[in-house]
């Protein structure tokens, strides 16, 4: 007579082939994963990208060896003369020497009016009509808004102190406004042209 199965032995050979089954699955789902991708598997790729940052880690600790080697050295400078009969196609500009700059500075007191030298005044004889005209008339300013079209120039009449804010076209005894520059103002007046430094 054969040997009836109890309830126990039953439920143990039930979970006996869930666990088969369960590891089957499991060895499926392992041969998909480790599948290689276009021919290179995974740990391949993982190598290949462990080498690429030890590659970059090594090139970056060179640049930062090579540049602390740098901050040692002097730097000179080729004078401009030499370089300049070096290359004869490049104009290499030329510094000039300090005390050229601290001069051209204690020449002009910014506290002071500033007054014109003789130099500034010396005109052409084609000018002395127009510079007659002009002679009582002294620019005092230049201001602009975003545009320059916006850009008007103060002119003082030193005689009736009074000041006259004009725009390029705008005239004053028949002498026109030609240009107005951030510095200074162009004047004409027939065929003659006078400019007024601020």
């Amino acid at each position: 007579m054969a040997k009836k199965e109890t309830a126990e032995e039953k439920l143990l050979k039930i979970i006996e082939a869930t666990k088969q089954a369960k590891a089957g699955a499991s060895a499926v789902n392992a041969a998909k994963v480790q599948k290689p991708l276009l021919g290179v598997s995974f740990q391949q790729i993982n190598g290949a990208l462990i080498a690429a940052v030890v590659a970059g880690l090594i090139f970056f600790v060179y640049q930062i060896n090579s540049g602390f080697s740098l901050l040692g050295q002097d730097v000179s400078m080729p004078d401009a003369a030499a370089a300049a009969k070096d290359a004869p196609g490049i104009l290499v500009p030329q510094m000039k020497n300090i005390t050229y700059y601290l001069d051209k500075i204690a020449s002009r007191n910014i506290f002071q009016p500033y007054e014109k030298k003789a130099a500034d005044q010396s005109a052409s004889s084609a000018d002395i009509g127009l510079q007659t005209k002009m002679s009582k008339y002294k620019l005092v300013g230049v201001a602009w808004l975003d545009v320059p079209e916006s850009a008007t120039a103060m002119l003082e009449d030193t005689g009736k102190h009074e000041t006259h804010f004009l725009k390029e076209g705008d005239k004053i005894e028949d002498v026109k406004v030609k240009t107005i520059f951030t510095d200074r103002v162009v004047f004409s007046c027939a065929n003659e042209e006078i400019t007024i430094k601020l």
